[in-house]
């Protein structure tokens, strides 16, 4: 990370692109969803506008493939912790720390979904966690299964408390 330049964070972090933050990004009026089409982004069948999914398509490893022609909304979005970093309300390591640890609690989660029997990583974590409680919810869960559930519930838990606090960028 570069010091001198808040917007490195954007390279240590990936989760606005990476299905932690947002399920999908709705284009913006005008936007050429063909062309994004082409460039690889998948999109999601909604009757009220064009959004594409998430993770996104384009990120590869905390980088946007398309970063010269990425969506308007991409452009556009800045985290809290980006924000207060550029405010100068938190010191560049100790985003890079908040950072590390949403990581670690993103890594946990998924973890915990791989041990549940869920390995699709090319879906939003929210709707991986939601389609698993669905799920066990609807069976009979053994001692071994329930106490993981019990563990990734409490992981989503501290994850989006983190998210919800340093990440979200509000109204």
């Amino acid at each position: 990370m570069d010091p001198n330049d808040p917007n490195s964070l954007c390279l240590e972090c990936g989760l606005c692109c990476n299905g932690v933050i947002f399920a999908d990004v709705q284009l913006q009026l005008g936007e050429n969803a063909e062309r994004l089409r082409a460039l690889g982004l998948a999109f999601v069948a909604s009757k009220k506008a064009e959004k594409f999914k998430q993770p996104c398509n384009a990120f590869d490893g905390c980088r946007c493939r398309i970063y010269a022609e990425r969506p308007t909304y991409c452009r556009q979005f800045e985290c809290l912790l980006l924000k207060s970093v550029k405010a100068g309300r938190t010191d560049p390591s100790a985003a890079l720390r908040t950072i590390r640890t949403a990581l670690q609690r993103v890594k946990k989660v998924k973890t915990l979904l791989r041990d549940l029997g869920d390995a699709e990583e090319s879906l939003a974590l929210s709707k991986r966690f939601r389609r698993m409680q669905r799920r066990l919810e609807s069976s009979g869960l053994d001692e071994e299964t329930a106490e993981t559930f019990g563990d990734l519930t409490l992981a989503v838990h501290d994850l989006n408390m983190l998210l919800a606090e340093a990440f979200y960028p509000g109204p």
